[in-house]
């Protein structure tokens, strides 16, 4: 169970659309900023930034602390992985 603040980060960005949403989509609040600095040390949520800005997504331990079902897709991080025996 993780605590309602981080909970509610999580929820704001899946209702976002969850993967690959652009910074601005995503309705956090600037005291969510603590919330936000767990969720990404925790690895619930990534972000990548791009010329077109950042882009944040949940990440597999994102959708379960969500009680959500995670995408059935593998990422390309895991194909690299899986094909060179590296473990994570």
């Amino acid at each position: 169970m993780v605590s309602r603040d981080l909970y509610d980060l999580l929820m704001i960005l899946y209702d976002a659309g969850a993967r690959r949403v652009p910074a601005e989509e995503v309705a956090w609040t600037s005291d969510m900023s603590a919330a936000l600095n767990r969720a990404l040390n925790m690895q619930y949520v990534t972000y990548r930034d791009s010329k077109d800005g950042r882009r944040f997504s949940l990440t597999k331990a994102g959708y379960l602390a969500i009680d959500k079902q995670p995408p059935d897709y593998t990422s390309l991080s895991s194909i690299v992985s899986a094909l060179f025996g590296r473990r994570g």
